[in-house]
């Protein structure tokens, strides 16, 4: 291959880095998308290793010089360290992971239509036949929707240790869908579904028992809506590192899991920040004595609270 031959080749990637360079000169890296980062960081690679060839093959022509100057000031950027701290973290929870969620969104709504699918499935199951609930709960969820007593763990409960107690199970749980990916998806599929069952059976056997329903759902929906956005958003990094396995597409298959691997690692923090909010909301808030009617006033006001921050983030 010539000179020429190797830079009308490679000439449109380069050109794709130098406008990256140039954005990023006048902006933090934070103006550009997850996705835009991540092609920056491959062109990045990519002409690393043009660079090297034109080096070893066209040690004295112009390419070297360009590439050099380009690969130098991609370096720059890409190796920066970005401000950490308050201001940091400030702009990740109001900026950077409604952005993340956004370009990866596809993947919240196919995980969230798994679990659907299994609330749906079971319900349906347990209305055809109440037997069917042993496929699906454990026996003490059975004995208790017998008894017209929907599953509570308020009581005269420590709170504080409940609290800790919820959160726990609840990272558990995300844990489980996220590293289901490494079974190329199939393990969070597997928990996503089940975890659907699990709550549409619950529902549907206490409601054909005759149970008051307006209580039960405000023992588990003023927590609910948060900690099940969360499990969602586990089940869709599970199902990005699974796709990156399946797929690599021109990666090789390790480095595909790296790189699905980074992009859903971004994410956790978020997670977690939600499953902690969901825990403290389960441990103080449900168990008050108050009225059941406020819980649910008070559920149905987070999801359009969690809209408005996802829209926020996006301008």
């Amino acid at each position: 291959m010539t000179e020429d031959e190797f830079i009308l080749k490679n000439e449109e990637r380069w050109k794709q880095l130098e406008t990256y360079n140039v954005i990023l000169a006048k902006k933090s890296v934070r103006a550009l998308e997850i996705d835009q980062i991540d092609e920056f960081a491959e062109l990045f690679r990519a002409v690393s290793l043009h660079l090297a060839y034109a080096k070893t093959h066209f040690p004295n022509g112009g390419s070297v010089s360009y590439l050099n100057q380009l690969a130098g000031m991609a370096h720059q950027h890409f190796y920066l360290r970005q401000k950490s701290g308050l201001a940091s973290v400030t702009w990740y929870i109001r900026k950077g992971f409604g952005r993340a969620l956004h370009a990866k969104r596809a993947y919240v709504v196919f995980s969230f239509g798994l679990f659907m699918a299994g609330a749906l499935i079971s319900m349906a199951m347990i209305l055809f036949d109440r037997e069917y609930a042993s496929l699906f709960l454990p026996d003490e969820y059975i004995q208790a929707a017998a008894r017209n007593n929907p599953v509570s763990m308020a009581g005269d409960a420590n709170f504080s240790f409940l609290s800790a107690y919820i959160m726990t199970n609840n990272i558990n749980v995300s844990l489980l869908a996220f590293a289901g990916g490494v079974t190329v998806g199939l393990g969070t599929v597997y928990i996503l579904f089940l975890n659907g069952a699990v709550l549409g059976g619950l529902s549907c056997l206490f409601a054909v028992n005759g149970s008051d329903m307006l209580h039960f759902f405000s023992l588990i929906l003023p927590h609910g809506f948060i900690e099940l956005t969360a499990i969602f958003i586990s089940g869709a990094c599970g199902l990005i590192i699974g796709q990156a396995v399946l797929t690599p597409n021109d990666l090789k298959r390790k480095d595909s899991f790296i790189k699905g691997a980074k992009e859903a690692a971004y994410f956790v923090p978020g997670i977690a920040l939600m499953l902690v909010i969901a825990g403290l909301i389960e441990g103080f808030f449900t168990p008050l004595p108050i009225l059941p009617w406020i819980k649910l006033v008070f559920s149905f006001a987070t999801p359009p609270l969690m809209v408005l921050g996802y829209r926020l983030a996006l301008k």
